[in-house]
């Protein structure tokens, strides 16, 4: 016992006692974000988004679906593959946003304005519009005119050209 004590540097009556030492935690790994797209200002206006699936109203008060989304078989036998709805209208019918959101982009492509709104990692696109009332940056409300719809392609009626998507999908 002395020479134990004598290699542990204590005396023989001094009882040795063990202290357990808990091993350091790792730190936790940091989450990735949900998407990058939200942020503190739109991730409210994006869970509303989320929760009105399916009841989310049409850009247009009166049309019908011309092209609906993926393959359209075409009158000349053609199938076409559209990214979204081409919903016909009257020439100059009142285009609305569907969703509260921030207007995203305003552009121009050939003789047709296209309007995109943000909503939260959601995006609404609006083509083939005419006279747009609204402009990068603004804040709009559902039902909120943001244009008109143009001419079809054949110049007989009006059409809009809708497509929803989440951050890069349709």
């Amino acid at each position: 016992a002395d020479k134990v004590a004598a290699k542990n540097n204590t005396s023989p009556t001094t009882p040795v006692t063990k202290t357990n030492v808990t091993p350091a935690k790792k730190p936790e790994p940091k989450k990735a974000p949900e998407s990058v797209l939200l942020n503190a200002e739109n991730i409210t206006v994006n869970a509303n988004f989320t929760s009105n699936r399916g009841s989310l109203p049409w850009p247009v008060d009166k049309g019908y679906v011309l092209m609906h989304y993926g393959p359209n078989q075409l009158p000349s036998g053609t199938t076409l593959v559209t990214t979204g709805l081409t919903i016909a209208t009257d020439i100059g019918t009142s285009v609305k946003c569907i969703f509260d959101g921030t207007v995203s982009s305003v552009v121009y492509i050939d003789d047709m304005q296209v309007v995109i709104i943000q909503h939260g990692k959601y995006f609404t696109t609006y083509s083939n519009l005419s006279g747009v009332t609204v402009s990068k940056g603004a804040t709009v409300k559902t039902g909120q005119s943001i244009g008109r719809a143009g001419r079809d392609d054949d110049g007989n009626g009006g059409q809009i050209d809708f497509i929803l998507m989440i951050e890069t999908r349709n």
